[in-house]
């Protein structure tokens, strides 16, 4: 009988070790960072999608995002400065945004002093009475902390950054709707 419970504890034993490592290699991993979340929401397409790319009113709504402002506009792209800052940096970046309206964004940042890269995508389609949104963000910074840091909360933080779009989206939906396209039309 004793041969037959050793056997058993050390098969125990195999898998609290594999469950460290598996722990231990999701900590210390330094791949990039996938979010990606697929939502209906009761909104028009218009004031979602002019939602996403009022970046100078990030700094109010978004997590995190302590100042944003576009810089430069042309058809169906424009450059943004953002600030991003919590309990481990504050860090200033530059995005480039493309959009084709009414279905896609796409905000990608490289190579600069917080990322290697960051791409943020939103696809978004129309339905009877509702927007269907495709929400996908991948990035990789360069300090390893704060990758590790971000690899355990992402599912987090992504939810975050979706649902305060989704937030302001349906607060800009009581608002004046021409005042709020003006804002973003190309100076």
């Amino acid at each position: 009988m004793i041969v037959g419970i050793l056997p058993c504890k050390l098969a125990v034993n195999k898998i609290i070790k594999r469950r460290h490592s598996i722990l231990l290699d999701k900590f210390m991993n330094s791949k990039e960072i996938i979010y990606r979340k697929n939502v209906d929401i009761i909104c028009k397409n218009n004031i979602f999608f002019y939602t996403i790319l009022n970046v100078d009113e990030y700094k109010h709504f978004l997590p995190y995002v302590t100042d944003s402002e576009i810089t430069y506009k042309c058809d169906e792209c424009f450059n943004a400065d953002l600030q991003i800052e919590n309990i481990f940096f504050k860090e200033k970046y530059k995005s480039i945004i493309k959009y084709k309206y009414p279905t896609t964004i796409m905000v990608s940042s490289h190579d600069t002093s917080l990322f290697y890269h960051l791409i943020t995508e939103w696809d978004i389609k129309d339905k009877q009475n509702y927007i269907n949104v495709n929400f996908y963000i991948n990035f990789k910074l360069k300090n390893k902390l704060y990758q590790n840091f971000m690899n355990l909360y992402i599912k987090e933080l992504g939810r975050n950054i979706l649902y305060a779009f989704i937030k302001e989206a349906k607060s800009n939906s009581l608002k004046n709707v021409d005042s709020f396209f003006n804002n973003l039309k190309i100076k």
